[in-house]
């Protein structure tokens, strides 16, 4: 299933090279495959996609394709680190106005 992900994502985004896919194991439910997906900046527009089509439509192959194999897999992208480790200018401009 990684290599059909990885396949699927390299042909449509316009930096291959920087696809990369990460499997790991599920801790909380046992026989869930995780896959992350992880592409340049530019090129999360294009996997998302319009109101996110493309996205649901590669979980919706992945997922056939587990099922057909007797697994189960859950894909998703990974989100930008310095969104999540920086809070955003106006929730620092919010919390200065508190104090």
């Amino acid at each position: 299933m990684k290599e059909l992900l990885e396949y699927i994502a390299k042909s449509i985004v316009n930096y291959p090279d920087d696809v990369v896919i990460e499997e790991r194991e599920s801790v909380d439910f046992p026989g869930l495959i995780i896959l992350t997906i992880d592409v340049n900046e530019s090129d999360k527009g294009v996997i998302i996609g319009r109101k996110g089509r493309t996205i649901n439509s590669i979980r919706d192959i992945v997922t056939i394709n587990a099922i057909r194999n007797n697994k189960r897999v859950r894909v998703i992208l990974k989100e930008d680190r310095v969104r999540e480790e920086q809070p955003a200018q106006e929730e620092v401009d919010m919390l200065q106005d508190e104090i």
